[in-house]
């Protein structure tokens, strides 16, 4: 396929919307595919940024105006200092209809995937996920999800999918998902038979003050995610304006940023998304300024990123292996002498070799005290 057929290239000639001044900050250290620039060699980047101006299928209208809002504030925030080869491929072409704008989107997606590149979607609204997924369906064979979102974007009468209720298509259609988890939702503004079909589907959801009382608890999700999508509105009012309706409750600015680099620590995402900033609404450009660091602190993580293995033959990881009477087996649990993170075996029964999954402390000292941890019953259960 030829990618230039779906999209439209970056424009820079913009004052002052790209104040793109000294050699230091981040624009000027990125390819960018502008008119004059030639796509090719895609496989010499470690990440590529891509624009949806898509905002028809959901009632936040203005949020299309984002990816250019965003890019301007990310091309003026200082460059990193481990260099990797960036390309910003500009925006998907906006269809004649929402659908074809998907289509585009899920192409792409698909096309960029044979490069092995970290994908990095600048929204529109976030049922442009569904898009994203279905693309990952067609190459990869299971898919773990992690979004961050102030509900949870499931509504089981919804005759379509929109970005109120794009998780339906996922949770309960799409055969190749097999763990989801949201953070951050808020139970006033959640419908708890959400709350109640996601943990009879085995997969989680954890409310915003759980996550904010322990923001360390989202790492071990983020790392087995091979896909991460962020709605902007799991932000408070008072830090992200940007949004139709916003809630005076959220994540801090700060907190968002670190949810962002636990992201791109991950080895397995491959996909993050920043969805529903809607520029209308903005103060200052202060939510547009906010999702350009979170997109930052993003890349940031993904500089830092420790590709381990953990295994017992592993001279840099420590085996434990806890006895469950109840269970009436022994759980293997393994800890990284390097980074301290923490994994545990799970039994698969359709196969002889059992699954390591991404875990935390707290899984392994309630493994000690005789608790079968949350995480290997759920995932055991979907295994079965």
């Amino acid at each position: 396929m030829n990618l230039t057929d779906y999209l439209d290239p970056v424009s820079l000639e913009r004052p002052p919307e790209y104040l793109i001044t000294g050699d230091n900050i981040f624009g000027k250290n990125i390819d960018i595919y502008t008119p004059d620039f030639q796509i090719k060699d895609l496989d010499q980047y470690k990440l590529i940024l891509l624009g949806v101006p898509e905002d028809r299928n959901s009632f936040n209208k203005g949020s299309s105006l984002a990816p250019e809002k965003i890019r301007a504030q990310l091309y003026q925030l200082n460059k990193h200092d481990n260099a990797i080869k960036i390309l910003d491929l500009g925006n998907i072409k906006q269809g004649n209809t929402f659908t074809d704008t998907y289509f585009a989107l899920k192409e792409v997606i698909g096309a960029l995937s044979s490069y092995n590149c970290i994908i990095t979607l600048i929204g529109g609204t976030q049922e442009l996920t569904l898009a994203a997924f279905q693309a990952y369906e067609d190459i990869k064979p299971n898919i773990n999800l992690v979004t961050f979102d102030r509900t949870i974007d499931l509504i089981k009468e919804s005759v379509k999918s929109t970005a109120e209720s794009y998780l339906t298509e996922i949770l309960l259609k799409k055969r190749k998902l097999f763990k989801y988890c949201n953070f951050g939702h808020q139970v006033h503004l959640t419908d708890k038979r959400n709350i109640d079909l996601i943990n009879k589907l085995f997969h989680d959801a954890y409310r915003l003050g759980e996550v904010r009382a322990d923001i360390s608890m989202v790492e071990p999700f983020v790392r087995d995610a091979d896909m991460v999508s962020f709605d902007i509105s799991v932000v408070r009012h008072s830090d992200a304006p940007a949004f139709i309706n916003p809630s005076p409750s959220g994540f801090t600015s700060e907190e968002a940023c670190q949810l962002a680099r636990y992201s791109g620590i991950s080895d397995m995402v491959s996909f993050f998304g920043l969805f529903e900033v809607n520029p209308k609404f903005d103060n200052n450009l202060q939510t547009s300024n906010l999702a350009a660091q979170i997109i930052w602190y993003f890349i940031d993580g993904v500089l830092s990123r420790n590709i381990e293995v953990p295994s017992g033959d592993n001279k840099n990881f420590k085996t434990f292996i806890v006895g469950n009477s109840d269970l009436g087996q022994e759980i293997t649990f393994y800890k990284s002498l390097i980074s301290e993170r923490w994994w545990m075996e799970v039994p698969n029964p359709k196969d002889k070799k059992p699954v390591v999954i991404s875990c935390s402390q707290a899984d392994y000292k309630a493994a000690c005290e005789q608790e079968v941890p949350t995480l290997w019953w759920k995932s055991f259960q979907k295994l079965s």
